[in-house]
C-alpha cells in the first residue's frame, strides 16, 4: 500500500463527512425556512382575524422572531454551497 493510497481514503471519507454536513446543514435550513413562514402566515391571519392577541407585544416579538428564523434557514441553506458545474471557471476542478 503506497502512502498515497492512505491519503486517498482519509481525503473521501472527509468529503464524505463534508457532504453527510451540507445535506444535514440544508434540510436544517429549509426546516427553520418552513416553520418561520408559518409563524408570520400565523400571525398575520391572528392579527387581521381580530383574534385575542397582545397587540403591541406580539407584534414586536412574533414577525421579529419569524423573519429571524427564516434568515439563519436561508444563511444555513446557502452558506458555502457549492455553485454548479456550468458556472464554474473551467481551471476549477
Amino acid at each position: 500500500m503506497a502512502p498515497g493510497d492512505t491519503y486517498q481514503a482519509g481525503s473521501r471519507r472527509l468529503n464524505r463527512n463534508s457532504r453527510r454536513w451540507a445535506r444535514f446543514r440544508r434540510a436544517v435550513g429549509s426546516v427553520l425556512v418552513v416553520v418561520g413562514s408559518a409563524m408570520a402566515v400565523a400571525h398575520l391571519i391572528a392579527h387581521l382575524a381580530s383574534m385575542r392577541v397582545v397587540g403591541a407585544l406580539d407584534l414586536l416579538i412574533g414577525f421579529p422572531m419569524a423573519v429571524l428564523l427564516v434568515l439563519v434557514g436561508l444563511l444555513l441553506i446557502g452558506l458555502q454551497s457549492v455553485p454548479p458545474r456550468s458556472s464554474r471557471h473551467p481551471a476549477d476542478p
